[in-house]
């Protein structure tokens, strides 16, 4: 069990002080009010819950009595007006027919349901679950069962700041908190001896105050009688620190991201007074000394005007903390908590992911023109750092050169200081399924960290070729998903689902692999046979001739001197070619439309060799020049994602819910379907990978995994020797 739980949630489990148990919910009950209903002639008498066996057969024997006996505390209890907003409901499971938890149903602003008798992960305040005394000590196993409540309510709820669930029994209880850092729970409590604390644990469990549930009340709903979401709307801080509210579109079900621990991040489409679209961004970062990496609205101020980049309207810093959740967390060791702050920024709305693409040619000018503006963004001493379909989003007609995408997405972003940044290549940071090879390679330089090469605009550039890669693997030239399996699911999978070292040696093989191609050839679509040979196996060369020229460096010098400063870059040689490098990627792309739109493209002269002209307009059609001839290799390529809209990262596995009976309907959907026939492809299952120290997410390969990638690793360099000796 404790195996399953890390797998999810990392280090990051830890018991809380008592004094939280102490001080948890003391805000909104009234010790008098419980002492007399203690004394009173209801549950409590001669130092037990009369109505709770002492003695239980089996777990069913307390479901009834701890029902009644929360309704009964909640009847004479709580303030007026819950007793019409909560419900407590027994959910029993398919797998197991004897076992069952207690869940608190209910409306208000923040819940919905799809029918108004049905039990959905929308309207589910807390889970209970109960158990014997004889299972009371078992953390992991509680653990493992209640993080898929917390997940599922995380991923229903998309306003929820944290969960807290209870484990009951006869005679104790406990608490447990999910936030974005992670869990902590409380020591066990004797329910007996402390009832004045289990009244107020119950109170805390059916409160009607939002904030105190762990919600966002900054984000609100209208529901109809049904319980259906009708309209909604987000307050924040506007420009000039002015109060605004903006109103949700709720026919668009906000984009979020499913993995318990981590950013947890929560895009909304809203529209602000003139009508306009707004995309309104919720996540949680982590508490850093990492002087290196700055804050997105930070980023986002510096770009505004740029050409290509998603342009930020506002921002709201430090909305909450996870430590304010969680009561004192000095004493927590350094591995078991991280704190992390929740920032929102709202930005332009643009069109749809990448993956919306209808045409060869409104894919190849959408990319061509990120290209364009990531070539720009470098130029602004900026790298990206997650560059993904979901970040490339449509725009426009597609068809206006220089106009036809958008780059968005900046919370990974780094300064750069010259052609690189200064922070290492992590294979935690971005999307697995498109960070390049040298991020990969990160992963099993452990051993050696003081050659981890530096982060540059190459990882970048080389990113933009696994996206084409799976787009083209993906989807039909008009768009349409195509199956996945045989050669396209294997690849896939291997690329973002077995670890950083297998994608590593997946992607060197498929750059390398001269049989592949035949594979490729008969694995894609025909239609995508018309930009194959020159555009897609020569964007192919170029990735292999850098991934090549990096690796015969890599091992040349450190990254980093004995006395921590960093060494002069070894990559210096390769990095200083910018502007060649992307006027070779361009021309690529000019051709390739040229060739499908029939036509012939307008040559332009070759680029400066001065990197300081790497400024100048990266959105002007550009032609090979002479000097740069592309290698017509005869390698192969991967692809690099799971043929559905969904593309998972690495730490976000897919975390079955309680299944409930036939009889009860539990949904994970975070609000109402949209009515729209044509709704956008969008992927919601990806995960962070920067959410863990190095030393604590690292889960080495086992022995016979070592086994495969040393013959792999060899093969790959006598492979590689051949190619290009």
């Amino acid at each position: 069990m404790r195996s399953l739980v890390c797998e999810e949630l990392g280090a990051s489990v830890q018991e809380a002080d008592s004094s939280w148990l102490d001080s948890l919910y003391c805000d909104i009950s009234q010790p008098l009010a419980i002492e007399e209903y203690l004394h009173g002639d209801h549950e409590y008498c001669r130092g037990r819950w009369t109505n709770i066996p002492a003695a239980p057969a089996t777990i069913s024997e307390l479901h009834d009595p701890f029902c009644r006996l929360i309704d009964s505390i909640a009847q004479h209890l709580s303030p007026a007006g819950v007793s019409g907003t909560r419900e407590i409901t027994i959910i029993r499971m398919k797998e197991e027919e004897s076992r069952a938890d207690l869940v608190i149903r209910a409306t208000g602003p923040s819940f919905s349901t799809l029918s108004p008798s049905s039990v959905e992960f929308s309207n589910v305040a807390a889970c209970i679950s109960v158990r014997l005394d004889s299972e009371s000590g078992e953390v992991w196993s509680h653990l493992a069962h209640l993080k898929d409540w917390a997940k599922n309510i995380f991923i229903a709820q998309p306003n929820r700041f944290f969960v807290r669930c209870m484990v009951l029994t006869e005679s104790q209880g406990q608490i447990f908190h999910f936030d974005r850092s992670g869990v902590q729970y409380t020591r066990l409590l004797d329910i007996h001896r402390e009832p004045e604390i289990f009244v107020r644990l119950i109170l805390g469990l059916l409160t009607t105050r939002e904030r105190v549930l762990g919600l966002d009340d900054t984000v609100q709903w209208t529901t109809s009688p049904n319980g259906e979401r009708v309209s909604g709307f987000v307050k924040t801080v506007g420009p000039n620190a002015v109060p605004v509210t903006y109103e949700l579109v709720v026919a668009e079900k906000p984009l979020f991201r499913s993995n318990l621990l981590g950013r947890g991040t929560t895009c909304w489409t809203a529209k602000n007074d003139r009508g306009e679209t707004l995309i309104i961004k919720d996540y949680w970062v982590l508490e850093s000394s990492d002087g290196n990496q700055s804050s997105e609205f930070d980023l986002l101020e510096e770009v505004k005007g740029l050409h290509g980049i998603c342009q930020m309207i506002c921002y709201e810093d430090n909305r909450a903390q996870t430590r304010d959740f969680r009561g004192d967390t000095s004493t927590f060791t350094q591995a078991s908590f991280h704190n992390r702050r929740n920032i929102r920024i709202v930005m332009k709305a643009y069109g749809p992911s990448i993956e919306n693409f209808t045409s060869i040619e409104q894919l190849l000018g959408a990319l061509r023109d990120a290209i364009a503006a990531h070539k720009l963004l470098v130029s602004r001493k900026i790298v990206h750092r997650d560059i993904s379909p979901n970040n490339i989003l449509l725009r426009g007609n597609g068809m206006d050169q220089g106009s036809r995408s958008i780059i968005i997405d900046l919370d990974h972003a780094l300064r750069t200081n010259g052609f690189a940044s200064e922070v290492r290549a992590d294979f935690k940071k971005g999307t697995r399924m498109f960070q390049s090879v040298m991020s990969l390679k990160s992963y099993d330089m452990e051993t050696e960290a003081e050659y981890i090469p530096l982060y540059d605009y190459l990882d970048d550039l080389e990113a933009f070729f696994w996206v084409l890669l799976y787009l083209i693997l993906s989807f039909k030239p008009n768009g349409e998903p195509i199956p996945s399996k045989g050669f396209r699911e294997r690849t896939l999978r291997g690329w973002s689902q077995l670890g950083p070292d297998v994608a590593h040696d997946f992607k060197c093989s498929f750059l390398i692999s001269s049989s592949n191609i035949l594979i490729m050839r008969k694995t894609m679509d025909p239609g995508w046979q018309v930009i194959f040979d020159d555009f897609f196996l020569g964007f192919r060369a170029f990735v292999r001739e850098i991934v090549d020229e990096k690796e015969s460096l890599v091992y040349t010098s450190p990254t980093v001197l004995p006395d921590g400063t960093l060494a002069p870059n070894r990559f210096e040689p390769i990095l200083t070619r910018i502007d060649d490098h992307y006027h070779r990627v361009l021309t690529l792309f000019d051709e390739a439309l040229a060739k499908v739109a029939g036509s012939i493209p307008t040559s332009t002269p070759s680029p400066s060799k001065s990197p300081s002209d790497s400024v100048q307009s990266a959105s002007t059609p550009t032609s090979r020049s002479p000097s740069t001839p592309i290698s017509s290799s005869n390698s192969v390529a991967t692809s690099a994602t799971a043929v559905e809209p969904v593309i998972p990262r690495l730490d976000d596995q897919t975390v079955s819910a309680p299944a409930p009976s036939s009889a009860l309907k539990l949904s994970a959907s975070p609000g109402s379907p949209s009515s729209s026939s044509s709704q956008r492809k969008r992927r919601c299952e990806e995960a962070e990978l920067d959410d863990e120290p190095q030393q604590e997410s690292k889960r080495r390969c086992p022995p016979c995994r070592r086994q495969f990638r040393g013959i792999l690793d060899s093969a790959y360099q006598f492979c590689r020797t051949l190619l290009f000796q």
